[in-house]
């Protein structure tokens, strides 16, 4: 009743098994060998045959779907033994025949590991351009993830953006007193000297404290961009323990930058933690065939459901 024709047929057995059933590198390099056109996300022009089926299939679910056709199976079970839908090809064939904006729509019924397997079908390349324009929080967050420690995201940060940290406005002059608790008086010394251009000569540790209290903050940060390269990170590391959310105060391309170096299977699961719909709109970029292939991991039962309430006119044409 379903006929696949020989390059639908090619794309499941080729990339489904591996794309979809398997979580290896072998998964991910015979992704990277299709068409760079494909697994760049670049929305290919569709094949003719992709074509004709959006344009006789758009007006598919305008038509009353609540009036039962008589030659179309009428409870979901029926449906998936007479089309065998619990086979992924059989699936395809009818996802094949939909239109874009219709596909995207079954992407909302998949869990987030689904979605994630769609996205082994972009190069790394392309992936990296997805997450250099993701909203610099979700970027955060999917840098949290991908790091064992937070401490690591400054490791090797230029001391360039470390200066540019410091010049913030959002660091709180209450929080670098407590830092400075367990500073050493020769530290202390140090952002002192930097900050006012005054030799401090032998003061105590609580001496120093009460002189820094008495300075502006700016002029605090710019004591502290005296300090060698080591001490200034790590003293930065504590104003973001102290308030993490100054992490938003690192420019966009730094933080970028700390996603460069992961391999493709691991972008992939640091975007696990991003929004479902933010994922979604990067498949969108898929061309139809293969977002037709990450579709086929919906639900049968929910899959059928869809069709006989939707898709009748569609369903009459395979009886």
């Amino acid at each position: 009743m379903i006929a696949l024709d020989g390059i639908d047929s090619y794309y499941v057995n080729r990339y489904y098994y591996s794309l979809i059933k398997a979580n290896n590198s072998n998964a991910y390099s015979s992704i990277d060998k299709y068409s760079e056109q494909a697994a760049s996300g670049i929305p290919a022009s569709q094949n003719t045959q992709s074509t004709e089926s959006s344009s006789q299939t758009q007006n598919t679910q305008q038509a009353d779907s609540s009036s039962q056709i008589d030659n179309v199976p009428k409870d979901y079970s029926t449906l998936i033994e007479l089309l065998k839908l619990h086979v992924p090809q059989n699936k395809l064939a009818i996802l094949l025949k939909l239109p874009h904006s219709e596909l995207l729509q079954f992407l909302y019924m998949l869990d987030k590991n689904d979605l994630l397997n769609g996205l082994k079908f972009f190069t790394k390349d392309k992936l990296l351009q997805f997450v250099y324009n993701l909203p610099k929080e979700q970027l955060l967050k999917m840098l949290f993830s991908m790091y064992t420690s937070k401490d690591q995201i400054l490791e090797l940060m230029p001391i360039k953006e470390l200066n540019r940290f410091l010049s913030s406005k959002k660091i709180e002059k209450s929080n670098l007193i407590k830092i400075f608790q367990s500073l050493s008086p020769t530290e202390l010394a140090q952002i002192m000297e930097a900050a006012t251009g005054v030799p401090q000569g032998n003061k105590s540790q609580a001496q120093l404290i009460e002189g820094l209290k008495g300075l502006q903050t700016y002029q605090i940060l710019d004591g502290i961009k005296g300090l060698d390269y080591k001490k200034m990170r790590n003293l930065v590391s504590e104003m973001l323990k102290q308030d993490d959310s100054l992490y938003m105060e690192f420019s966009q391309t730094e933080l970028f930058a700390r996603t460069e170096n992961f391999t493709k299977p691991s972008l992939i699961e640091g975007m696990g933690n991003l929004d479902n719909d933010q994922i979604i709109k990067y498949l969108d970029k898929l061309p139809d065939n293969l977002l037709s292939v990450v579709a086929t991991q919906i639900d049968t039962d929910t899959f059928a459901q869809i069709l006989i309430n939707n898709y009748q006119n569609l369903l009459s044409s395979m009886f």
